[in-house]
């Protein structure tokens, strides 16, 4: 089961209560509409897939948990304030707290409730009596439904299972594809990412038709007028795929698709100059601290703004522990700050902005990266490391990035030792404040990880540390149990 009877959501009342009254995502005060009628408009469609978007954002999600609150303190990099005991037990991986039992089941249950959301409007946008849409943007809507649904699934292969190096027959993660309230069927890491690839081809397949971030069309339609690159588009599906076939270590493809997405052209790293412009008296004139030229899919989300705000650039709560691992001229540098106030501790202050009305003009949208250039670059030198029949070139990969990034370049004839190495700094600077990189540590089954000061001191990682446990109710229903 998702959750207990009692807090189980009709998908439709819980996505008509997370919408905005704004706009024409407002449906009015119905908070329950039948599957004929919200399916009879296309408003119907536009709503659903817009409040699964909203439903990831939410502080359970990516909003919080999955970028800032949950997943960054387990990498080491952070101090947490001693005063919250349940959050100090979660930095030593100790989940078993209310706190951490909390935390956890909202992951899991909002993760499924989301899911189920996704596997409605696939069934809908799958029937041959659609309403009138434009050419194309069903196709389009459809594959963006089916690389969310997967898109959430493998971060919660990611949290729950054993990591596909140590054990891919690891089966915590069942795999619903309906709307039902059975949970779905209990399936190995393999044989969901199987599933999620096949998926994932057919989105890809269909968005290299209609999607205009890679097809030559154009659109009148009201939902093909987002910004491409805040929604599931054509090289964020092939993103993804680079990610999962990365961690199934088949290394050829993944740096195909990795390339496809670097090769286009579409992204480029951002300009020093663009991340922070001041006038003459130092005030800021526009701030660019997420890296938007980077995005291949930023999630929109203001939820990420509070939980910033709140957790780490304020006085008590967490601060990064070093910034050791950024050389002097590196433009990560604009992530931190030394506050004086904090007695020079250092807050992240990669999402931080004005509250006030006047200065929203100044930054760009307030997005939770997803899936960006960066990581392409590491994903493509990692692979051409591990198999050297991809053709690549692993260091010229990585002296490009960090050229791009003003810190120092390895020498050419880097040892495969050294190269790796790079590869863990680089992660290590790279994904500050976005959930990513303690799914590195764990994809290479790390035993050991930087302690946060770099200056050679290590955590030792047990690899239940790399696994969340399963909610209580799940566990005593019995689902998920691994084989």
């Amino acid at each position: 089961m998702i959750m207990n009877r009692n807090t189980i959501y009709i998908f439709l009342v819980l996505i008509l209560m997370s919408l905005p009254s704004c706009s024409w995502l407002d449906v009015g005060s119905k908070s329950e509409v039948g599957f004929e009628e919200m399916f009879s408009t296309r408003e119907g469609f536009y709503t659903t897939l817009s409040g699964i978007y909203i439903s990831m954002g939410g502080e359970d999600l990516y909003g919080k948990n999955l970028s800032l609150y949950a997943l960054e303190p387990l990498t080491q990099q952070y101090t947490v304030s001693e005063n919250e005991t349940d959050r100090t037990k979660w930095v030593q991986f100790q989940y078993a707290t209310d706190t951490g039992e909390k935390t956890i089941s909202a992951i899991w249950g909002t993760m499924y409730n989301t899911i189920v959301n996704c596997n409605v409007l696939i069934e809908q946008l799958r029937k041959p009596d659609l309403p009138v849409f434009e050419r194309g943007v069903p196709d389009v809507m459809l594959a963006e439904a089916l690389a969310l649904r997967a898109y959430m699934y493998f971060d919660l292969v990611r949290m729950f299972n054993d990591a596909w190096c140590v054990n891919p027959a690891s089966a915590n993660v069942p795999f619903k594809t309906d709307f039902g309230f059975v949970i779905g069927n209990k399936v190995s890491t393999e044989e969901l990412l199987n599933n999620l690839i096949a998926d994932l081809s057919s989105a890809q397949a269909s968005l290299t038709k209609y999607d205009p971030i890679v097809a030559d069309v154009g659109y009148n339609d009201k939902y093909m007028a987002y910004d491409r690159t805040q929604r599931m588009n054509y090289y964020a599906v092939t993103a993804l795929m680079a990610r999962i076939e990365m961690y199934r270590q088949n290394y050829r493809e993944a740096y195909r698709l990795a390339m496809l997405v670097v090769d286009s052209n579409k992204f480029r790293f951002i300009n020093p100059e663009e991340i922070v412009e001041t006038d003459l008296y130092g005030k800021e004139l526009k701030v660019d601290r997420v890296f938007m030229p980077e995005m291949v899919f930023g999630l929109y989300t203001e939820t990420v703004l509070a939980t910033s705000r709140t957790t780490y650039e304020g006085l008590s709560q967490d601060f990064v522990k070093s910034d050791n691992c950024y050389d002097a001229d590196d433009v990560r540098r604009n992530w931190i700050y030394t506050n004086p106030s904090a007695n020079n501790k250092i807050n992240l202050i990669k999402y931080q902005r004005s509250r006030l009305t006047e200065d929203a003009s100044k930054y760009k949208p307030s997005v939770v990266p997803m899936l960006k250039l960066g990581e392409m670059y590491l994903l493509a030198a990692e692979c051409a490391l591990k198999d050297k029949t991809t053709g690549g070139n692993a260091t010229t990969l990585l002296n490009r990035m960090k050229s791009e990034r003003r810190t120092a370049e390895m020498a050419p004839n880097a040892s495969d030792d050294k190269i790796q190495s790079e590869i863990t700094h680089e992660y290590i600077c790279e994904f500050k404040g976005e959930g990513q990189l303690l799914y590195y540590y764990k994809r290479n089954d790390m035993s050991a990880i930087d302690d946060g000061r770099y200056n050679g001191n290590v955590v030792v990682m047990k690899r239940e540390n790399y696994r969340f446990p399963l909610p209580k109710y799940e566990e005593d229903f019995g689902y998920g149990s691994s084989k």
